[in-house]
């Protein structure tokens, strides 16, 4: 005869089924099923615009020429050279210590004077110079009658300090010819000469400069003493 269970414990049966199917086969509760999460959408990035570039361009400042130069040890001769420069426009007149003169006409960019001359006797030539440093200028020329000449110049006529004190400026002059008048801070003047190098004349006889550095702004003389550049 089947013997019938009470409903409660059927429901006790149910129950425990159900939580055996929740195990693995080591005994382990397998984990509860996580829902996907969804994939983060990509933000939206602009292309990177430039800023405009409002600032004005860098201005550089010209070097000048303008002033007196006295040429120096090649084959143009003896000569004093004047410049007057008005931006890029260079007009200058050479005066030889022969006593010829030549007006010049140039033009001065990227530290290079691009010219032509015509002297007083007829003659014409054309060239270009260099300011390699501040004090110097050289380059090549030719004419009808020099096919390969060079022409060099330092700028001598200014202010040069005593051992670079401000304080002993001798204010320096010279002439076609290449001599020098050098007028010291308390007004007395002292002679010099141009030969190849820089002389002052004294009363031991004349003082030889023993290097000009036209890149260092500086002439260092035999009695060891030396001028620094101070300006025109």
């Amino acid at each position: 005869m089947r013997t019938r269970l009470p409903l409660q414990l059927l429901i006790v049966f149910a129950l425990a089924a159900t939580s055996a199917f929740a195990q693995d086969a080591s005994g382990g509760r397998l984990p509860s099923p996580t829902p996907a999460k969804p994939k983060p959408t990509p933000e939206r990035t602009e292309p990177a615009t430039k800023t405009p570039n409002t600032r004005p361009p860098q201005s550089t400042s010209t070097d000048r020429i303008d002033g007196k130069w006295l040429t120096t040890g090649n084959d143009f001769g003896i000569s004093e050279v004047v410049f007057t420069q008005n931006g890029s426009n260079v007009t200058g007149m050479i005066t030889w210590a022969d006593g010829r003169t030549a007006d010049l006409t140039g033009t001065f960019a990227a530290k290079r004077l691009r010219f032509s001359f015509t002297t007083s006797t007829g003659e014409t030539a054309s060239g270009w110079l260099e300011l390699s440093w501040p004090q110097f200028l050289g380059g090549p020329w030719k004419s009808a009658r020099v096919k390969d000449g060079s022409w060099t110049m330092s700028r001598i006529e200014g202010q040069w300090c005593l051992d670079g004190d401000r304080n002993r400026i001798r204010r320096v002059t010279h002439d076609a010819s290449g001599h020098l008048t050098i007028v010291a801070e308390d007004g007395t003047q002292q002679t010099g000469y141009v030969d190849g190098y820089l002389f002052l004349n004294s009363a031991n006889g004349p003082i030889k400069g023993d290097t000009l550095y036209p890149r260092r702004y500086r002439i260092e003389w035999a009695n060891g003493t030396a001028w620094t550049w101070c300006g025109r």
